[in-house]
């Protein structure tokens, strides 16, 4: 996995990224909802491989800039939300020179080679109580995910690893970010009469926890995170 092949992939997919979105609206649907727990509308938001920017303008910010390796993808973006700003960027090339009280990550992580690199990226585009959100797939969901892609229920995703909360979090504490909370959501990615329910169930919320696809990891700056390191001039 590099970044090169990494946004060669997303060029290619851009032109068809929504038709697949609409395909999922499911799953997307619930993505934005668990983002919104945590994003309140009206903040200084990043997203970090934001496509066509629908995720971003759906939590309201009031300064929104999105960044994505893919050009294709930005231009996309910057068409159809005119009211945000939409940036090319590699993370493995470090963070860009702004600050933001939140920084938002969906499916990304999977995607990059060096996921400490990417953290400390992050990490470093937050303000001294900035908090990151990232969501990942549930790994225990790999399989139905493969087979999914190889019929052509879900977009492509080219060349990806699929990340545990132990990776997440091991490479969280690399990039001195401490773990606010952990959770998983989404059992039933397809709205199917009978079964819904599963979803929103008090009974089933220890199933979802372990079983969800659907899983957010919340992180703030550990204590003294941003502090000078010793001899700096502050």
């Amino acid at each position: 996995m590099n970044s090169d092949g990494v946004g060669e992939h997303f060029d290619g997919v851009a032109p068809d990224y929504d038709r697949w979105k609409a395909k999922a609206h499911h799953y997307y649907s619930a993505l934005k909802a668990s983002l919104a727990e945590v994003v309140p509308a009206g903040s200084r938001v990043l997203e970090v491989g934001c496509a066509t920017g629908d995720i971003l303008a759906s939590l309201d910010p009031a300064e929104g800039v999105g960044i994505d390796i893919s050009p294709a993808m930005i231009e996309l973006a910057s068409l159809k939300h005119p009211g945000l700003r939409f940036l090319v960027h590699d993370l493995m090339k470090g963070p860009i020179d702004e600050r933001f009280d939140y920084v938002v990550a969906a499916d990304v992580a999977e995607h990059v080679p060096d996921l400490e690199v990417c953290m400390r990226a992050m990490a470093g585009m937050l303000t001294d109580r900035g908090v990151l959100v990232l969501v990942t797939a549930n790994p225990a969901w790999g399989p139905v995910l493969h087979l999914a892609e190889l019929l052509h229920m879900k977009m492509p995703e080219g060349d990806h690893e699929w990340r545990s909360r132990t990776d997440i979090v091991t490479a969280a504490i690399g990039a001195r970010l401490r773990e606010r909370s952990f959770t998983r959501s989404l059992l039933v990615p397809r709205d199917l009469f009978g079964v819904r329910g599963l979803d929103s169930a008090r009974w089933a919320y220890g199933i979802r926890q372990r079983f969800g696809l659907i899983q957010r990891a919340v992180f703030d700056a550990a204590p003294g995170a941003h502090a000078p390191t010793p001899g700096s001039s502050g």
